[in-house]
């Protein structure tokens, strides 16, 4: 006898596989940034001049483009919110109880 259901169970598996993997990354990507925004606070700006200058620069010239003063208290937590949404990726992946 031959069996009619699909070959192919593993399917579900795999793509909660790579859910989770996502999400795994998104976490990792996030803390890295938040640590690497912690770190780069505590340089001074007068030791690497030109990138300093360079990252001034570009902040500036995106602010008037964007119309956007405040924006930057926002872009000071956004990996904060890559973390956020790997947490949500996780829980709504979570097996049902009940």
């Amino acid at each position: 006898m031959t069996d009619a259901r699909p070959q192919l169970d593993a399917a579900p598996s795999i793509s909660r596989t790579l859910a989770f993997t996502g999400a795994g990354l998104l976490i990792f990507v996030g803390v890295m940034f938040q640590l690497g925004e912690f770190i780069c606070n505590r340089l001074s700006g007068s030791s690497y001049w030109l990138l300093h200058m360079i990252a001034v620069n570009i902040w500036n010239t995106l602010v008037l483009k964007l119309d956007a003063p405040g924006i930057g208290d926002i872009l000071r937590f956004w990996p904060l919110l890559l973390v956020g949404f790997g947490l949500a990726v996780l829980l709504a992946l979570r097996p049902s109880r009940g």
